[in-house]
């Protein structure tokens, strides 16, 4: 706080510069990041919908997919998941889905 009262206009215009530049390089780490799961995950989500996957599979993809259904894309392959599976394996989908909304209804 005080570092900002003593920054003279210019620095000011240089540091808020400065801290635009972060946000934009945070923002498109968090793209590349997004970009790279989906396409991790895609594959995986499109071979496990065409099978009957062993509940314990299917359980695991949901439990590391959670984390990252923050993009949209990651969401849509999520629910795929549950979609195909949620006749065979109700208990445990729904439980996913829980766990889920209670994640991102907090953020």
């Amino acid at each position: 706080m005080f570092n900002e009262i003593c920054v003279a206009p210019s620095e000011e215009n240089d540091m808020a510069q400065s801290m635009d530049d972060d946000i934009k390089k945070m923002v498109c780490m968090i793209m590349d990041i997004n970009e790279m799961a989906y396409t991790t995950y895609k594959p995986i989500v499109d071979d496990i919908c065409t099978r009957k996957a062993p509940e314990s599979e299917v359980e695991h993809l949901l439990d590391y997919m959670v984390g990252i259904c923050n993009d949209e894309r990651m969401l849509e392959l999520f629910k795929r998941v549950c979609r195909s599976y949620i006749d065979i394996y109700p208990q445990m989908i729904m439980s996913e889905i829980r766990t889920c909304k209670e994640m991102y209804e907090e953020s």
